[in-house]
């Protein structure tokens, strides 16, 4: 029999506890528990339910949650979480959660800052929360018991079911996605001739790396691509998931770093095919087209030059922020912030079209690679010569495109005897390189999904 008195001293101990908590850390407290009727709150869809959101929320907040417990009674399944950052930010956070999440209205996430009150959804200019079942006020339908538990169990049923087909479709997309951008790199680094880049035949310019080194970077940084669209396949604002994606991206370095034992094959890609990825995954989670793919990308990195703002401050600096300095060369990043329209607009047309000429994965890669060293700002390129190489590159890129590249009458034997070139003079195009696996993984990813 359920004992009322005995709830009631639970919750009051859970108050204490929370407060004893608050007063500890210094710290916000966050108080999550599933909205449950009747006086089981124990229930299995119960505990699923706090299960869930709690892991996501976890996930979220990740380094910042610097205690948690958890409550397992009469009260139901509660979560405790003590997190470093300002209470504000924090209810904001968990409103958006509460408003836009499959699970969002099935579970109460209270928030309370340092001094121990609670935040209220008013605080920050949101209505009360609505009724599971019919939109009303849910206090109102509450204390009218206008709805049955079974009426109310029964939706938080169906919420449950639709959280779980979402991500076993998620994972879905996530798998192929991943599968995808691993075929893409290895095309990429397959490609020959190369014009001194890496492939099966050659090291090109590079004595620290081959094809087989670019085979175990490619394997172990998927994981991390797989990462990227799982939070951006989610309820989380682009801009948001394109800030928490850039951290996986950190962190992706690190795994291709030791596969390679300290070799860098793939740092460029991470940047350029994660932010692909990213925006990919969040037009198929809103059922976009293909070709909402572009504004959704240069939307988001609108402000992808702000890297370089504090660019005089630092000690230390990448290539990229070198030549920026230098040059006020933008490389890679400036082509982001156009919305990769040398791709869009441009190699992925090159690349279709060859296709379709002979169905030739190798020559349509290599008349892609071609295509884009006549056009690209190769900070690869500048980074192992100078301006002036550069220059020399685009110029022979481009009017050996001109007269037809890999398919003109000496097409490939002019590829051959330009890569035996800049194999003397350690010439890599590394950042066309980059664009051909972006370019290769959006053809792929148009032909399966759109």
């Amino acid at each position: 029999m359920f004992d009322l008195n005995k709830f009631l001293e639970l919750r009051e101990q859970r108050v204490e506890l929370q407060n004893s908590l608050i007063k500890k850390y210094s710290l916000p407290l966050v108080a999550i528990r599933t909205n449950y009727p009747g006086e089981d709150k124990l229930e299995p869809l119960s505990l699923s339910i706090v299960d869930t959101v709690a892991e996501e929320i976890e996930e979220y907040f990740s380094e910042k949650i610097i205690h948690k417990e958890i409550l397992k009674n009469l009260e139901g399944k509660i979560y405790l979480f003590l997190i470093d950052e300002k209470a504000e930010n924090i209810k904001k956070s968990t409103i958006f959660f509460e408003e836009n999440h499959i699970l969002g209205r099935c579970v109460d996430i209270d928030v309370y800052d340092t001094n121990g009150n609670g935040l209220s959804r008013s605080q920050f200019g949101y209505d009360k929360r609505k009724c599971l079942i019919c939109d009303d006020n849910a206090f109102i339908c509450g204390r009218a018991m206008k709805h049955s538990h079974q009426e109310i169990k029964n939706v938080l049923m169906e919420k449950y079911i639709q959280y779980n087909n979402y991500i076993s479709k998620r994972e879905k997309i996530i798998k192929k996605l991943g599968d995808t951008a691993l075929e893409a790199m290895i095309f990429e680094a397959a490609t020959s001739p190369s014009f001194g880049l890496v492939s099966p035949l050659t090291q090109g310019s590079h004595n620290d790396m081959d094809f087989f080194t670019f085979l175990k970077s490619s394997f172990a940084i998927k994981e991390g691509f797989e990462k990227m669209a799982r939070i951006s396949y989610s309820y989380l604002t682009l801009e948001e998931a394109f800030l928490i994606t850039r951290k996986i991206g950190i962190e992706t370095e690190k795994v291709m770093f030791e596969a390679t034992e300290n070799v860098n094959t793939h740092k460029g890609m991470i940047f350029l095919l994660g932010i692909v990825i990213v925006t990919a995954a969040r037009a198929l989670y809103e059922e976009a087209s293909f070709n909402d793919i572009q504004p959704m990308l240069k939307n988001m990195c609108k402000d992808i030059l702000k890297d370089f703002e504090n660019i005089k401050n630092k000690t230390e600096l990448t290539h990229g922020e070198k030549l920026y300095k230098n040059y006020g060369f933008t490389g890679v990043r400036g082509e982001v912030k156009e919305g990769l329209d040398i791709i869009f607009n441009g190699s992925l047309n090159v690349f279709e079209d060859s296709i379709k000429k002979n169905n030739d994965i190798n020559l349509a890669s290599l008349q892609t690679l071609i295509f884009l060293m006549g056009k690209v700002m190769d900070s690869t390129i500048v980074h192992r010569h100078d301006i002036h190489m550069l220059r020399r590159v685009k110029r022979e890129a481009e009017e050996f495109f001109a007269a037809g590249g890999v398919y003109s009458k000496l097409g490939r034997q002019t590829a051959e005897n330009m890569e035996k070139a800049y194999i003397k003079d350690k010439i890599s195009p590394g950042g066309s390189a980059d664009l051909l696996a972006v370019t290769i993984f959006l053809y792929k990813l148009k032909k399966f999904f759109f």
